[in-house]
């Protein structure tokens, strides 16, 4: 089991919606959080993947690396929130039910944690940052290389297809708290 986390940096002053601390992004793993700095850049604090263990590995086994892996990353990278993908029916619906359990462990870390959480389809997330629904794992890789700059000490080139997958979340809601519809009270 392998998922991908990664962790993006905004000014508060970035996003429109207003006032309140920036986003962190976590898919699955994924970390926004709040941080000096000017412009509307987001930067690429850190990314990568949390490899859980193969097949032959207990699920419960994996879960729980899941759980203290996460834990860990919002200790050391201090989010404001995280974000992940919603639950989606890929190939089987044995992998379905994986990534559900994987989700579960996260949303009650975060939930424990006091992080709020945020919860994007897969296809809002392509089309956010490809502006393709169907877009395949390159050209959304290929998309969060242009939007995204590297915090010095990061790098963006090399990162698994799962990591740039996690950053994409995070740059939707990133997308998401810079809407001006969010500052209209309805």
């Amino acid at each position: 089991m392998v998922v991908g986390y990664g962790c993006l940096e905004v000014a508060a002053a970035a996003t429109a919606a207003g006032g309140g601390p920036a986003p962190l992004a976590m898919r699955a793993s994924n970390v926004v959080r709040a941080g000096a700095g000017g412009g509307q850049d987001a930067r690429l604090v850190t990314a990568g993947v949390l490899r859980l263990g193969g097949r032959d590995a207990a699920i419960g086994v994996r879960l729980h690396a899941l759980a203290v892996g996460f834990r860990a990353l919002v200790r050391d990278l201090q989010p404001t929130e995280v974000a992940i993908e919603e639950a989606f029916h890929g190939k089987s619906v044995q992998a379905a039910l994986r990534i559900g359990e994987a989700r579960g462990v996260v949303l009650a870390e975060a939930t424990a944690l006091g992080l709020g959480v945020h919860q994007f389809a897969p296809a809002r997330v392509k089309r956010c940052v490809t502006g393709n629904g169907a877009a395949d794992k390159t050209a959304v890789a290929a998309m969060v290389r242009q939007f995204v700059r590297p915090a010095p000490g990061a790098a963006i080139g090399a990162l698994p297809l799962d990591a740039t997958d996690a950053v994409a979340v995070a740059w939707t809601r990133l997308e998401e708290r810079r809407s001006p519809i969010l500052a209209i009270e309805t």
